[in-house]
């Protein structure tokens, strides 16, 4: 079997670079390889859902901003036969709490974001408190409030683009990608688990956690690791009559209000590298709730419902994506090492892919400075606002 680009990975980032790629006139063949078509272990189907704009470094902040734009318009663009995709973008808000220990930090990014476009709001504690008044505010400095951010259907966006891509040609086999084939200095396809050989002129690597793993059978190193992450959903017993945004508190606690009036709520915690799809009951209920229910005292009162595991695609390098051809090697591109970002880069990184592997340069978005040669460089271009 022989395809002009071989995308390895189905989830929400392969599926935006085939679509961009073929909506904006590539006129050869597109494969999508995937393992695992119900996407029971996919990181875009474990995610929380959220797109925001409000980072630290000036590329991830366009991105935001261009993504933003995307999914407004989602449902419609990528609507098949007349029916609308169901990305199903609620901008509810992001609502960053400062206090002493983060409110210089976050004044830094607004002033930063501010001066790029971002429509963000320094919020002092009466005004977060009139905004959501079930929420103690006596240990704020103020909050950080982006008003387009919000959060989405994660399962929703991977269809849009998938059945938008496969409309327009792409084609899509299951199959689990176990090695990326070279011929010297050039990538000529990849190899399945099943011993096919798919041969393709340019090979691109976004398989999330697994790409480490599979960059190395082409003799390519690149620092990402798969970290588990964990998501609870719980039913509290006051129902608000009012939705929540995403609230992140200055440790990294998060939470938002989820359909019915539930509520999602999550916090990354020191994790050894492994595929492990395990989520701790123990965690949320010694940690997590007393950590809630001091932000919101009627939390004391609720009823986990479930809980699940996912994982961060973790750049070791800075935590930020890598992006673009890998150097030394011609014909494999990367997109891979998001970090917890990819499902709310994904309109953003699909665009720049594209443009890269049609006309060799970025025309919409300069992603150059998420390059995958600053491993070799050492150059680090690190996020600080990672969740």
């Amino acid at each position: 079997m022989k395809s002009d680009i071989i995308i390895v990975g189905g989830g929400v980032m392969g599926a935006s670079i085939a679509y961009h790629l073929l909506a904006d006139g590539f006129a050869g063949t597109v494969t999508i390889v995937e393992r695992d078509p119900s996407y029971e272990f996919a990181s875009t189907t474990r995610s929380v859902g959220g797109v925001r704009q409000q980072f630290s470094t000036e590329v991830n902040i366009r991105i935001g901003l261009y993504s933003v734009e995307a999914y407004e318009r989602f449902d419609q663009e990528m609507a098949l036969d007349g029916e609308p995709a169901h990305a199903e973008f609620q901008q509810r808000g992001y609502l960053f709490l400062a206090d002493e220990s983060n409110w210089a930090v976050l004044n830094a990014q607004y002033r930063l974001q501010r001066s790029l476009g971002v429509e963000v709001e320094l919020l002092g504690p009466e005004e977060i408190r009139r905004r959501l008044p079930h929420l103690r505010v006596e240990r704020l400095r103020g909050g950080f409030w982006g008003k387009r951010a919000g959060y989405l259907d994660p399962y929703g966006v991977l269809q849009g683009y998938l059945r938008k891509a496969r409309s327009l040609g792409a084609a899509y086999l299951h199959a689990e990608v176990v090695r990326i084939l070279r011929r010297g200095r050039r990538v000529v396809g990849v190899e399945t688990q099943d011993g096919r050989q798919l041969v393709g002129d340019e090979v691109v690597l976004c398989a999330g956690a697994w790409s480490g793993e599979l960059a190395a059978t082409a003799g390519a190193p690149l620092p990402v690791q798969p970290i588990p992450r964990m998501v609870y959903c719980f039913d509290p017993a006051e129902k608000f009559d009012y939705e929540l945004p995403l609230v992140i508190d200055p440790e990294g606690l998060y939470f938002r209000h989820e359909s019915g009036r539930q509520v999602l709520t999550g916090k990354a915690r020191p994790e050894e590298p492994g595929f492990r799809f395990q989520w701790d009951r123990d965690y949320f209920m010694e940690d997590l709730w007393p950590r809630l229910a001091q932000w919101v005292p009627s939390f004391e009162c609720l009823k986990l419902i479930r809980g699940w595991a996912g994982l961060y695609a973790v750049c070791t390098l800075d935590e930020n994506a890598l992006l673009g051809r890998y150097p030394g090697l011609e014909g494999l591109y990367v997109a891979t090492g998001f970090s917890g970002h990819g499902l709310q880069q994904a309109p953003a990184v699909g665009k720049g892919i594209s443009e890269l592997i049609r006309t060799g340069r970025y025309e919409t978005l300069d992603l150059s400075p998420l390059g995958v040669e600053r491993i070799l460089t050492g150059k680090a271009e690190r996020e600080r606002g990672v969740v």
